[in-house]
This record gives structure tokens, C-alpha cells and sequence, in this order.
């Protein structure tokens, strides 16, 4: 292939070089998510996916959610499933081509993905280098590829 890069574009669209073992582990994770996301239990861990709208008025946020929350969930649904679709066409291809909208829906799945898993790793700004013997260093490794792609999706899109 020749190409370090892992997204770039052409002219028929965003070309994505992701091993096809890497493929399946987002696609499960973002299986994962889809699955808790639906199941409403307004767990804490989504609290950055919907977020407070009015932090100073708990009455307005209340409204703003019961007006908004379908609307956020029908978009991150969407991404979601979307993005999990392109990722498993041509399971064993190297190098998958996407459209602009679906570049959109993995950034917006990505993105999902690093804010629950930030949520769950209580991320904070210039959080510290873990060690690997550190029992969450999966976790926080996981957090930095997805940060690292995510970095290459906004690169190349803007």
C-alpha cells in the first residue's frame, strides 16, 4: 500500500486504511453502545452524550431534555448504525471508501465513543501518563486510539 496515513482523500471519497481486526473492535464497541443508549437507563455514564443545556435552571434543562433527548438519541442512533454498517462492508478489505456523510457518522460515533469512555475513565484535562501496569491502562489506550482517530477524521474532513 505504501501509505502511512490512515485517512485521506481522493477523488471518489475518503479512503479509510483500518485493519480489519481494528474494524471489528469499534464495531463491537459501537454495538455496545447503541445497545446501552437504547436502553434508557439514564445512566451517568451518557451524561456527555446529553448533556445540561441550562446548568444554572434545573426547571429549563428538565424542559429543554424532554423536548430535545429524542432528537439527540434519533441522531446518535443513526451515526451508530451507520457507522457500524460501513465499517463491516468488505470486512477483509484494508481500505475501505467512504462518503462525506459517512465520514460525518464515524467522527459522530467516534466522538460518542471517546465521551462515554472519558465518562468512564473520569478523564480530566492533562490527565497523567498511566503506567501499563495500571489495571485501566486497556481502557485509556483504547480512549487515545479512538482520540487518534478521531484526529485523522477531522484533519482530513476540515
Amino acid at each position: 500500500m505504501g501509505r502511512k496515513d490512515v485517512l485521506w482523500q481522493e477523488a471518489d471519497g475518503f479512503h479509510l486504511a483500518m485493519r480489519s481486526d481494528d474494524r471489528r473492535v469499534v464495531v463491537d464497541l459501537i454495538t455496545q453502545l447503541r445497545d446501552a443508549v437504547l436502553a434508557g437507563t439514564g445512566d451517568d455514564r451518557f451524561r456527555r452524550l446529553f448533556p445540561a443545556a441550562y446548568h444554572q435552571d434545573a426547571e429549563l434543562d428538565e424542559e429543554y431534555q424532554r423536548l430535545m433527548h429524542g432528537e439527540l438519541l434519533a441522531s446518535r442512533l443513526d451515526s451508530l448504525n451507520r457507522t457500524n454498517e460501513l465499517l463491516v462492508r468488505d470486512e477483509e478489505a484494508d481500505v475501505i471508501v467512504l462518503t462525506e456523510d459517512e465520514l460525518d457518522s464515524l467522527m459522530k460515533s467516534v466522538n460518542d465513543l471517546r465521551l462515554v469512555l472519558g465518562t468512564l475513565l473520569d478523564i480530566q484535562e492533562n490527565e497523567p501518563a498511566i503506567e501499563e501496569d495500571d489495571p485501566a491502562f486497556p481502557q485509556y489506550h483504547l480512549y487515545s486510539y479512538l482520540g487518534w482517530l478521531l484526529e485523522w477524521i477531522i484533519r482530513v474532513r476540515w
